[in-house]
């Protein structure tokens, strides 16, 4: 039939046609109406249907006793029954029909002012067509209402001495005498009055020497906030929730060139709307009093002259730029609106010459919507153009470096001009005028750099070496390594593998911190092909150092521990110098060969196999050890003893349960694919676990890749059966049934063992994704370890979210892997 909203008079039109000339009941229409809308549209069509029955038929029954609410048993046999039944059936058809109201028809001569060009989706035909009327709610219909009242005022000529403003739907007449704005103002309305246009009366304000205009008391050369605005926005009550804090960021944003700093008085306003929930505390009161009491004092600005150039005095602070931009008055100069922006999370980990760059950017770009594109002069206290034609590439991309050229540098109607005068943007966060003189570039350099004899170009003396990391995923697994190269005779330095869980960025800056390692007390320049490792040492390295290695959002660095590693080792050499070099290059010439080398000898390592304990003893145990009482009564008959956690034998060996020596197996195998025997020796060179042979021949007949290489060694699958099961509950099978609901529990959780047929059943309120993998956690892991496979009947049980459910309290999916493997397979019941 279609949707009511969309399309109702071709929903009545079809089901008229459906009804034909068929008498039909109570029941039989009601029924039809309950398939085809939902409760809030049939209350629309049957008040709909009622009004218009009414208008129609007016000294006839009400339309409630036509359509009734509940059914009056109207009998078919008899004629004033079915009188009553097409009598609804015809209120019904008239209801949808009426139910969404439609636009206003245009007048034939305004419909060209709303011509638009259609494309036919199936053609690709082109054409011009007209709007008959506008369509109810049509969020453009503004928007053409005021390019169509431009080209109607366009044939309209104001006298001399006077201009029309348009905005929309509002027009402003300005002139410099009373009579001639009057006289004016008399042509524009008769004008528009010949036109077939209607004018407001309540907002007309006429011949009157300041007018409210958009919110804003426009008086001679300046102009004001309205003081009902500000009496509104003081009114407003302290918001509980994100919808009326954006309100109130809408109201005052409105309001900010009046208000000196605004950004940083919104700020918290801002950091509000990053939470989950509003919690509004009396230091938020206070800072909210002091933004009305800022809209209180609102200073009168002065209205913009386009014919005269444009002065802007920019400054930062606090991660925020500041900024008044001003004219010339009769020699004074005067505000024409104060600007402020704040700083993008990565721009303010920048030193605060480099910040300056961006903030006369932003600046810029807020002024010219005032000043429409007229000259200006940006005064700031920092070298802008020299910073960015010397120092800016080590810390802007190409992209950001190009669009700040283009706005500050090539800008033919922009001048900027470095000053130490009195700036007044300085006043705007409480400091003096007065700044002590600086030389962007000496001060830049003495920020970001470390220590003494650091360069970044390539030292004459010393040894020249060639690092890099690498991290790839082979045969659906991690590998990771590091290799470091002699450039002098082409020999390995060092070079080694790394955890299966670090990134290329991780093994990069490890590469690094090996070098400076071995350079200690020496003098060498180290290549690298990674910008971040070279922007640790040379750019950001010494202010993450000096905030306590932590981001420009106050949380930990990811790479913290490196960083400081690297920050502390640079010191050591006696001169050093990190170059960066581009990676993946071809040629014969020494840098170039350089870095080819290390990055295959990084590639080689990476494929070697970690020793194992550096790996298990000092690596972080994602799956934490918790033996059942059973197991601590067996570590005590075997002499063992608790020692700060943990339980360990008289040698020295950690006593571990049955369930996280599988993970440790899993994770030794995973890198060495030692078979039974090798596997358990090498784990009782460390632990003790009770079973452990069986436990590590499991291991191994579950391993692919070993029964890939072993084939004569696989038992084979009965035909037609499921894949064979090597442990208790490795391989299950889980189902819900329906029973008879008994108080909240409606479904059995059936879960059972393909080695011995064991069946573990829970009751349940729901048969969800969500219960099985509470009860995966609570039930089966913790008392026979994680499952490699689980079969269901590809019901929502089955669905991938049941997976990333139970796999959430280890973390993240890199972190689950370390574990074991889950397999959720699907079989379809026959």
């Amino acid at each position: 039939m279609g949707k009511l909203m969309d399309d109702p008079l071709g929903v009545s039109e079809r089901l008229d046609e459906f009804l034909g000339t068929s008498i039909c009941s109570y029941e039989d229409l009601t029924a039809i109406l309950r398939s085809l809308f939902n409760t809030e549209e049939r209350e629309m069509v049957r008040q709909a249907g009622i009004r218009e029955w009414e208008r129609q038929n007016p000294p006839s029954t009400p339309g409630d006793q036509k359509w009734p609410s509940q059914d009056p048993r109207w009998n078919a046999q008899t004629e004033e029954g079915r009188r009553n039944m097409i009598d609804m059936r015809n209120i019904i058809i008239q209801g949808i029909r009426e139910a969404v109201p439609r636009g206003q028809n245009l007048t034939e001569g305004s419909r060209d002012f709303f011509a638009f060009q259609w494309e036919d989706p199936d053609t690709n035909r082109k054409q011009q067509l007209r709007w008959a009327s506008l369509p109810q709610g049509f969020v453009d219909s503004p928007n053409l209402f005021g390019q169509a009242l431009e080209q109607l005022l366009s044939q309209f000529s104001p006298r001399k001495g006077t201009k029309i403003l348009q905005y929309v739907d509002d027009l402003l007449v300005a002139g410099e005498t009373e009579g001639d704005v009057r006289e004016c103002t008399i042509e524009l309305l008769n004008f528009l009055g010949e036109k077939g246009l209607k004018v407001s009366k309540q907002k007309l304000q006429f011949t009157e020497p300041g007018v409210k205009y958009l919110g804003h008391w426009l008086i001679r050369g300046k102009k004001k906030l309205d003081p009902e605005r500000i009496a509104g926005i003081l009114e407003l009550p302290s918001p509980k929730n994100k919808r009326q804090v954006r309100q109130l960021l809408g109201l005052l944003g409105y309001c900010r060139q009046w208000i000196e700093g605004y950004s940083e008085k919104a700020k918290f306003l801002y950091e509000k709307l990053t939470k989950d929930k509003i919690k509004w505390t009396e230091q938020d009161d206070k800072e909210l009093q002091r933004l009305k009491e800022a809209l209180v004092t609102a200073p009168v600005l002065s209205l913009p002259e386009i014919n005269k150039k444009f002065q802007l005095f920019v400054d930062v602070s606090n991660h925020t730029a500041y900024g008044v931009l001003m004219q010339e008055w009769a020699g004074d100069r005067k505000p024409v609106s104060y600007l402020s922006k704040l700083l993008d999370p990565v721009s303010r980990g920048w030193p605060t010459c480099l910040l300056a760059i961006v903030a006369v950017a932003l600046l810029v770009e807020e002024a010219k919507k005032i000043t429409f594109g007229a000259p200006m002069v940006v005064y700031t206290p920092h070298n802008v153009r020299t910073l960015l034609q010397q120092k800016a590439e080590k810390w802007l991309t190409d992209a950001k470096l190009l669009k700040y050229e283009a706005i500050l540098i090539h800008a033919p109607e922009l001048e900027v001009r470095t000053t130490q005068a009195s700036n007044p943007a300085g006043f705007l966060y409480g400091e003096a005028l007065g700044k002590p003189v600086h030389n962007c570039s000496d001060l830049i350099e003495l920020q970001t750099k470390v220590r003494e004899h650091l360069e970044d170009k390539e030292l004459d003396e010393g040894e020249k070496w060639f690092v890099d990391g690498s991290a790839r995923v082979i045969e659906g697994k991690r590998k990771s390594g590091y290799a470091i190269i002699n450039g002098k005779t082409g020999e390995v330095v060092k070079s080694g593998p790394l955890s299966t869980s670090w990134s290329a960025q991780a093994c990069e800056l490890y590469a690094v911190l090996q070098a400076l390692k071995e350079l200690k007390g020496k003098t060498g320049t180290i290549f690298t092909n990674s910008k971040y490792a070279f922007g640790v040492v040379h750019t950001f390295g010494k202010i993450w150092e000096e905030r306590g290695l932590i981001n420009t959002r106050g949380k930990n660095l990811v790479h913290e521990d490196l960083i400081r590693q690297i920050l502390e080792a640079v010191r050591e050499p006696k001169a050093i110098a990190v170059v960066y070099v581009k990676g993946h290059q071809a040629g014969l010439q020494f840098r170039i060969r350089g870095n080819n080398l290390a990055n295959q000898e990084a590639r080689k390592a990476a494929l070697l196999t970690l020793e194992i304990p550096e790996n298990i003893t000092k690596g972080p145990q994602e799956f934490p050890p918790h033996p059942t009482e059973k197991e601590i009564e067996e570590f005590k008959k075997i002499g063992g003893t608790l020692e700060k956690g943990k339980w360990k034998l008289t040698d020295g060996r950690e006593l571990i349960p049955k369930a996280y020596a599988r993970t440790i197996l899993k994770r030794l195998h995973s890198q060495t694919h030692w078979g039974t025997p090798a596997l358990a020796e090498q784990f009782l060179k460390f632990f003790r676990c009770k079973g452990i042979f069986e436990l590590a021949k499991q291991e191994v007949q579950n391993c692919l890749v070993c029964q890939k290489i072993n084939k004569s060694r696989i038992r084979q699958n009965i035909s037609g059966g499921r894949p064979l099961a090597y442990r208790l509950f490795g391989r299950i099978q889980v189902d819900f049934t329906e029973l008879p609901k008994i108080g909240r529990y409606k479904y059995l959780l059936v879960i059972v063992d393909q080695l011995t047929h064991w069946v573990e059943a829970f009751a349940s309120p729901r048969a969800t994704a969500q219960t099985v993998a509470r009860r995966l956690l609570e039930e089966i892991v913790p008392r026979y370890g994680i499952p490699d496979s689980i079969n269901s009947d590809q019901g929502t049980t089955s669905h991938q979210k049941s997976q990333n459910t139970w796999q959430r309290p280890w973390g993240s999916d890199g972190n689950i892997t370390h574990l074991g493997t889950l397999r959720v397979q699907a079989r379809w019941k026959e």
